[in-house]
């Protein structure tokens, strides 16, 4: 009796779902990689556009346009090289590659456009076809239009590779053969144009138009690799391969264009569409050449594109209602119903017509792709991640040329195209990032991350003590659970927007004796910290002794080589808080105490009570980072500043220096609030004017005057009918008016 099998997903960088085993039909370098990509790039844009190209922007520029196109493809050879050396190459072509390096969500997106290219290119192969086989239809007076020649003939090309690959690369040596007899006979051809008269310039297109409607020529190496899941070794097909076609293919086209140049007028390659005929020795082989060259880019795209489809549905890229088109023939493992699903689609593009309109989308989505095939590289090797290993090394600077000349030359031809295929790959990693049924695939970008958090940590280790660029890097330590506890939000608000925040919750327990408390409460503080979108990074820690605890890790935490400047303790009197205090303060460390009564019960007013200038400043500052956090800015919240003065000359001028501070300090929502002493205690006062303030924040200077043993007694005292409070003892000299 039969049973279901539970599919397995283990996914790191290298595996991808686990395959049905399929019959082994293996090609090598020259079949599976070699050919494939040299009879894409001599397919339809040598026979149909490169004439106008060379008619429009003349000899040299065309040179310049192939040197460029070539450029691009060269770097991404490089960079393709680079990751299939470095990693397990299965099925899916450069989806698989950009998948595996830059992970589900930006290969996924990346997957959808290759995939769309893929499948307009084997349309704008079909019309290009339509187009040379009109042409014998012609000799025998048949008429049939082009469109419907397109549909017809796209459609024939599918069936062929529903047959299976293996007959597809039977046929390529066949078309080589023509595709071969086709070029001798343009060489060969007579040259009716004299040195002096050659077409070296002309004003016919724009340079960037003329580069787009040649560009999906060398996008042909695509066809290679995207046989990647049908070589026997892919590692080594698809670098040889990929490698020899450009080459190959480049000086072709190099020779073609003088040659061309050479052969006709500008007026002529530009305007008239059997020209090459024209040009050969035999045109009868020249008609073959386009038939034979087009038939097979057509196949050779109609072949990756259902394969790149398969690739993403079992990575689950695609929504759930499409999944059925991961599945392939058993008997074969044929990607049948991609191929059907890809026919649809190419059916849709041939409406449109213009093979020059289908050209210039088909440069502008392999641009975006090819771009981030070369960023791929790139991160990957300046991440410095210690699994990037690959046998064949692309240097830096190649992988980064070909990212950056991709969008440049999609920028030049069309900005508006550019703008929006960016558009549309940040939708579909949106769509992908928020998606949970996509398989996540581990990707470059942490690595990446973490290479420029190095940077950025000792940037930061030069520039420790500047006054103005002077923010809180918080080291916050609670005994209490984190549930219904402000400890929490007031850390977010303080450091959402301009500060970091490490969070100790400790709790009773001995290493090695309590860590599964430890692991438990770990994941408890996770959990809250994002289901609460809290800005901290939370850590729970087993102590026998609390108070040594906070003065080691006090010590102990840095951001890179840069000490935390502030420590914030939660109210415990049994933390032995005037011994803790000094050691902390002797540590030049800022001191934050909290001391909760009741909670937050509003966000609308926080009340600072002047003390020194240096704690003065401090309490100013966390008022103003509290009152500017998104739920305080809701809620419209003020500051008062209060300050008690006995009437002395003394204590007037230090009333002038906070109205000065004030006005220097460009915060709107603040005002000053000058109390009379008259003999009261100052506990008093602060009890009667700010008991039913939001927060309190208050200098530890006057704490002290009164202190006896008790420092905790005495903060009880003065906080006890408040709220929340803050005590502060600053020891950074601050100063948030420069400019």
């Amino acid at each position: 009796m039969g049973r279901k099998g539970k599919q397995v997903r283990r996914v790191s960088q290298e595996e991808a779902p686990v395959k049905k085993k399929i019959p082994d039909k293996k090609f090598g370098t020259f079949a599976g990689v070699f050919m494939p990509s040299l009879l894409t790039i001599l397919g339809a844009v040598m026979y149909l556009i490169l004439p106008q190209v060379v008619g429009g922007v003349g000899l040299f520029k065309t040179i310049l346009i192939i040197l460029i196109a070539h450029s691009v493809t060269v770097s991404t050879a490089y960079s393709i090289s680079a990751i299939s050396t470095n990693i397990k190459v299965k099925g899916g072509g450069l989806y698989y590659l950009i998948s595996r390096s830059l992970g589900s969500e930006f290969g996924g997106s990346l997957g959808i456009q290759l995939y769309l290219a893929q499948t307009i290119a084997a349309s704008f192969y079909a019309i290009a076809f339509a187009r040379g086989f009109g042409a014998i239809l012609g000799i025998f007076g048949v008429a049939i239009p082009e469109f419907q020649l397109a549909l017809i003939s796209l459609i024939l090309f599918g069936i062929i590779v529903l047959i299976g690959a293996q007959f597809v690369v039977k046929l390529q040596y066949f078309i080589l053969a023509a595709i071969l007899l086709s070029l001798v006979s343009i060489f060969l051809g007579p040259n009716t144009i004299d040195l002096t008269s050659v077409v070296v310039a002309s004003s016919g297109l724009s340079f960037w138009v003329a580069f787009a409607m040649f560009f999906p020529a060398v996008t042909g190496i695509d066809a290679g690799v995207g046989m990647s899941g049908e070589l026997k070794d892919p590692k080594k097909s698809l670098v040889r391969g990929t490698f020899m076609a450009i080459f190959v293919t480049m000086a072709v086209y190099l020779v073609l264009v003088i040659k061309l140049s050479f052969s006709a007028s500008a007026n002529e390659l530009l305007n008239n569409p059997q020209i090459m005929q024209k040009v050969a020795l035999f045109s009868p082989l020249i008609i073959l050449g386009i038939i034979m060259a087009t038939s097979s880019s057509a196949l050779s795209s109609l072949m990756t594109s259902p394969r790149c489809l398969v690739a993403m549905a079992e990575d689950k890229v695609l929504p759930k209602f499409l999944s059925f088109l991961g599945k392939k023939s058993k008997k074969s493992g044929e990607p049948r119903i991609a191929v059907i699903f890809s026919l649809i689609i190419g059916i849709g593009v041939i409406t449109l017509g213009s093979l020059e309109l289908v050209s210039q989308i088909v440069a502008m989505f392999f641009l975006s792709v090819y771009g981030w095939i070369n960023g791929s590289a790139f991160f990957e090797k300046i991440s410095h991640n210690p699994s990037y290993r690959p046998t064949f090394n692309a240097p830096t600077y190649v992988s980064f040329y070909g990212m950056m000349a991709s969008y440049i030359v999609m920028y030049l031809f069309n900005p508006l195209i550019m703008i929006s295929v960016i558009i549309i790959q940040g939708l579909l990693f949106f769509y992908l990032y928020k998606s949970s049924k996509s398989m996540k695939i581990e990707g470059v970008w942490a690595g990446v991350s973490f290479r420029f958090m190095k940077l950025f940590l000792k940037s930061m280790d030069k520039n420790a003590k500047t006054v103005k660029n002077w923010r809180p890097t918080l080291l916050a330590f609670s005994t209490k659970e984190i549930n219904n506890h402000p400890i929490a939000s007031l850390l977010h608000w303080i450091s959402s927007k301009s500060s970091i925040t490490k969070m100790y919750f400790l709790h009773k327990g001995k290493i090695g004796k309590d860590d599964e408390k430890t692991k438990q409460h770990q994941e408890s503080l996770n959990k809250y910290v994002k289901d609460n979108e809290v800005d901290i990074f939370p850590r729970s820690i087993a102590s026998e002794n609390f108070k040594s605890t906070i003065e080691d890790l006090a010590q102990a935490e840095t951001i890179g080589n840069l000490p935390l400047n502030t420590i914030l303790l939660d109210f415990d009197k049994d933390l032995k808080l005037n011994d803790l205090t000094k050691n902390l303060k002797s540590l030049d460390k800022n001191l934050i105490i909290l001391r909760n009564q009741s909670g937050f019960s509003g966000f609308k007013s926080v009340d600072v009570w002047w003390s020194s200038r240096r704690n003065g400043n401090f309490m100013i500052l966390l008022a103003y980072l509290i009152t500017h956090s998104k739920r305080w800015l809701e809620e419209g919240a003020t500051i008062r500043v209060l300050n008690i003065s006995d009437g002395s000359e003394e204590s007037k001028k230090d009333i002038r220096h906070v109205e000065k501070v004030l006005k220097e300090s460009r915060i709107e929502n603040i005002e000053l609030k000058v109390i009379p002493k008259e003999g009261r205690q100052i506990k008093s006062i602060i009890h009667e004017h700010s008991a039913s303030s939001d927060l309190v924040i208050m200098g530890l200077t006057n704490l002290e005057k009164s202190a006896n043993k008790r420092l905790a007694d005495h903060i009880e005292k003065f906080t006890k009918k408040l709220k929340v409070s803050l005590v502060v003892f600053a020891t950074d000299k601050i100063d948030f008016r420069v400019n």
